[in-house]
């Protein structure tokens, strides 16, 4: 696909790929003039959710700005990036139009300008890391969602970003479940397929218990997949503590129930529950309220646009 870059607030020059600030002091009579160091917000064709993002950018000098943003346009967006509230690397988020600190690194030390760096973001799940000039230096653990890269550009001089190159991965699924044959059933007819038809990689629990791996794994594939999927029917202590964790960092998660099971535990009984009938009728019915599910959480633009990518 062919990168277009338009500017949605300030000046920028787009010439050969090259993304510049063209630095356009606010007019005299507004009050941002005396406060305001003139900054571009520009927004790309490309979409993304997981993989990395990395391009080369120049600093005029030491206190210049340049931060990625990702879920451009959502009600959270997440910036990561250089100079970023007070921090020479770090990640922030805007809700509402405030700008909220998440983790920054470097302090005391300063940017080298006029010079070329590199900076990369590699996004797994709701795992971020930061690299400069191939150095990891800060990481986060953050849920965003699926919307076009921008580009946040600060400064008195001409910031300048040059050779973008977006690599994406496939999304994925983590399953949590009890390992018995007729939850495989409802797993393999209902709902890898249906994941699958949406883009995404499909991983189900049994497969790290199997191999003998220990929670730690489990918890971390929890953080670096898009959304989880639980079938809380039966009291399963391992699926529970799963469904806790993901709960307890914000991950996306969808549950299904048996209309056998008479009441859900009091801890989750609050959250929204797809109940299906174990029969050919049912398992239509719950693959058909997963797919709505799926797009409320917008893996239906990404596998909509791998499939026009196709024809």
């Amino acid at each position: 696909m062919e990168q277009s870059w338009i500017s949605i607030f300030g000046s920028i020059d787009v010439t050969d790929g090259q993304i510049t600030l063209v630095p356009v002091p606010f007019p005299p009579s507004t009050p941002e003039a005396a406060v305001t160091i003139p900054y571009a917000l520009v927004r790309s064709n490309l979409e993304f959710e997981q993989g990395t993002v990395e391009f080369q950018v120049w600093l005029p000098d030491a206190e210049s700005r340049c931060q990625v943003g990702l879920g451009g346009g959502t009600p959270v967006e997440l910036y990561a990036g250089l100079n970023i509230l007070g921090a020479p690397y770090g990640f922030a988020a805007v809700k509402n139009g405030q700008w909220e600190p998440i983790v920054g690194a470097g302090h005391g030390s300063r940017l080298q300008p006029e010079h070329w760096h590199q900076l990369k973001l590699y996004v797994q799940g709701s795992n971020l890391d930061l690299y400069f000039n191939g150095v990891k230096v800060v990481s986060t653990s953050y849920q965003f969602t699926r919307a076009p890269i921008s580009l946040l550009l600060q400064g008195n001089g001409r910031i300048a970003v040059r050779n973008v190159q977006v690599s994406t991965q496939k999304p994925v699924c983590f399953v949590v479940m009890q390992f018995t044959e007729e939850y495989d059933i409802l797993y393999t007819e209902v709902i890898r397929p249906t994941c699958e038809q949406f883009g995404y990689k499909v991983v189900r629990a049994d497969d790290f218990y199997t191999s003998g791996l220990i929670m730690e794994d489990i918890t971390r594939s929890i953080r670096e997949c898009t959304v989880v999927i639980a079938d809380v029917t039966p009291n399963n202590a391992n699926v529970f503590y799963e469904v806790g964790f993901a709960h307890g960092i914000g991950k996306p998660t969808i549950l299904l129930s048996d209309r056998k099971r008479e009441k859900l535990p009091f801890d989750i009984s609050g959250f929204r529950t797809l109940f299906y009938d174990n029969s050919i009728g049912g398992k239509t019915a719950v693959e058909e309220r997963l797919r709505r599910h799926l797009e409320a959480i917008g893996s239906y633009v990404a596998f909509h646009d791998e499939a026009a990518q196709r024809h």
